[in-house]
């Protein structure tokens, strides 16, 4: 319960939070004056827009901020000109757009396998004999039932070799 309010809580703040990490990038870059560009540390704002909000959010994040840095940046007089200014920025974004793509990838696979994945963790008392499993409720559980209750296995049953030849020696002879 607590980890989905967290979730929640993050997912609420997230885009202010980025967008005001983007502002101090923009500000760090543009304090660094003309000649010294930080272009590596817009990568965080946008990366993290885009694996929590998505792609069309790391899309807005990255053409947004390429762009901003050119606005920002035009205001001075460089020694390389505006046609070299453009050509950066169209670099940027190029670069900013392909690691959104990057990132939006990853993060669909990572919540595919997330969902895809539960997995029992801790100790977990069974019984000796009857392999039965002790539930948070103190009940005693047959193993199948507890874990295709807690995971996404499920069961098959067979008969193994050794146990075939116990059991059943008529027909399982050496």
């Amino acid at each position: 319960m607590l980890a989905s309010k967290t979730n929640h809580w993050l997912e609420q703040q997230l885009l202010p939070c980025c967008f005001f990490l983007a502002l101090i990038v923009l500000g760090a870059d543009y304090l660094a004056g003309p000649l010294i560009q930080f272009p590596i540390l817009y990568l965080a704002p946008v990366g993290l827009v885009t694996w929590y909000s998505g792609r069309r959010w790391g899309l807005i994040f990255a053409v947004t901020m390429g762009l901003a840095r050119l606005l920002f940046f035009s205001m001075w007089i460089t020694p390389w000109g505006i046609s070299i200014a453009l050509i950066n920025t169209l670099i940027r974004l190029v670069v900013f757009t392909g690691y959104v793509y990057l990132i939006d990838k990853m993060a669909v696979q990572h919540r595919a396998l997330k969902k895809e994945v539960r997995i029992l963790t801790g100790l977990l008392p069974i019984c000796s004999f009857c392999k039965k499993i002790r539930d948070t409720q103190e009940v005693w559980q047959p193993l199948e039932t507890y874990i295709t209750r807690y995971s996404e296995a499920e069961f098959s049953h067979g008969l193994c070799s050794e146990c075939a030849r116990i059991h059943y020696p008529e027909y399982y002879k050496d």
